[in-house]
């Protein structure tokens, strides 16, 4: 099964799905992928490394639209 890449429209057989903004993206517009966790794997395009906000959540692990935990004790 073929599908197109959602931000070079190439045609692609495998492809990843960006964390920050949901679209399907090939192994050539992927910027980065880092674990997050032993099974979550943090997928990150080159256009939402652009934006700080989404690179700032991408560098400290979570997801964009994860809430940010607080711990009061």
């Amino acid at each position: 099964m073929t599908t197109f890449c959602e931000r070079c429209k190439r045609e692609i057989y495998r492809y990843e799905v960006c964390d920050y903004c949901g679209r399907k993206i090939c192994n050539n517009c992927m910027k980065s992928s880092q674990r997050a966790t032993k099974t979550k794997r943090l997928v990150i395009c080159k256009d939402c490394w652009s934006d700080m906000e989404k690179r700032k959540a991408y560098k400290s692990g979570r997801a964009f639209n994860e809430p940010v935990e607080t711990h009061i004790m």
